[in-house]
């Protein structure tokens, strides 16, 4: 949680879902409550957006530092009879919050959480349209055509720690694995990436230019996947740095599986955020994850949530 401190040690969030819940509460969210109260001393403030969409900053109150308005009971009842279908119960749960619900076109009012629920139920059926889509695109990649066929990529670094200041050394060597769509090694590589002279080169790592040339040759002809394009920086650095061309393919010849598996795994955290896929680590688990993705079953659409 984002929380920083004015001078005066007030709390300060800068989204509304770092607000604690129940705790404050906006001097509207006070007047609109079921039996509404007044203001006590500002104890707060967040990050939020004014009647007509332009940033400010909104100030929170204790709910329990608020007191009675001066209405009556009377006073009260009357102003709800002048009020046309007054909506206090949320349509999911049939809670009956002291804060208003939460007003929605397609599910009517609705208590925070229920709203939270419905925003989450969103997410998931969006994952599920988008885990559909992953799985077309893998199947894809497996039938690749015999003039291109699959070829997936994994690097493995020769590290060499820190300096003693800190900063991480360039690995020393890289060992390229690429398989094919059955599991057999197409090409594995050990690739120096520094000078012959440094230390920390593993013994057998065969030199720069010529290792990428091989490689070049057998890659030219696939359709490649890899995990992130980012993880194979230290290996075009390190190629550039020795004086060799860049093996992988350019274009539409070179897919990331990163963004793929997380579409597949389609998971939503409890915040809507949707986690990225963990990397498999090798080139072997890389293609047995692919062929899972691939053989996912493609049952009926259905509403999350809804009975089989």
């Amino acid at each position: 949680m984002a929380v920083t401190q004015h001078a005066v040690l007030r709390p300060h969030f800068t989204a509304w879902r770092d607000v604690p819940t129940g705790i404050y509460a906006t001097a509207t969210q006070l007047k609109t409550m079921d039996l509404p109260r007044r203001p006590g001393p500002p104890a707060a403030t967040v990050d939020g957006q004014d009647g007509i969409g332009r940033s400010t900053t909104i100030a929170l109150y204790r709910i329990d530092q608020s007191a009675p308005t001066a209405s009556t009971a009377a006073q009260l009842a009357a102003a709800r009879s002048r009020v046309e279908n007054p909506v206090r119960v949320c349509a999911d749960c049939g809670a009956r919050p002291d804060r208003a619900p939460i007003a929605t076109e397609s599910y009517g009012a609705l208590c925070p959480a229920c709203w939270h629920i419905r925003g989450l139920r969103q997410h998931q059926e969006e994952a599920a349209r988008e885990r559909a889509g992953a799985a077309r695109i893998a199947r894809g990649l497996l039938r690749a055509p015999q003039n291109r066929p699959l070829g997936v990529l994994h690097v493995d670094y020769t590290e060499r720690g820190h300096t003693p200041a800190g900063t991480r050394r360039r690995p020393s060597a890289a060992k390229v694995t690429v398989i094919g769509a059955n599991g057999l090694v197409l090409a594995e590589p050990l690739l120096r990436l520094v000078s012959p002279r440094a230390k920390g080169i593993p013994d057998g790592a065969s030199d720069p230019v010529q290792g990428a040339e091989a490689l070049a040759a057998v890659l030219s002809q696939l359709t490649v996947l890899i995990w992130r394009y980012r993880d194979l920086d230290d290996l075009s650095a390190g190629l550039r740095t020795q004086g060799a061309t860049w093996p992988l393919p350019t274009g539409q010849y070179v897919h990331e599986m990163c963004r793929l598996a997380t579409a597949w795994r389609g998971e939503v955290t409890p915040d809507g955020d949707r986690p990225v896929a963990v990397a498999p680590g090798r080139a072997d688990r890389m293609l047995y994850l692919l062929t899972q993705i691939a053989d996912t079953e493609q049952a009926p659409a259905l509403p999350i949530g809804a009975a089989s």
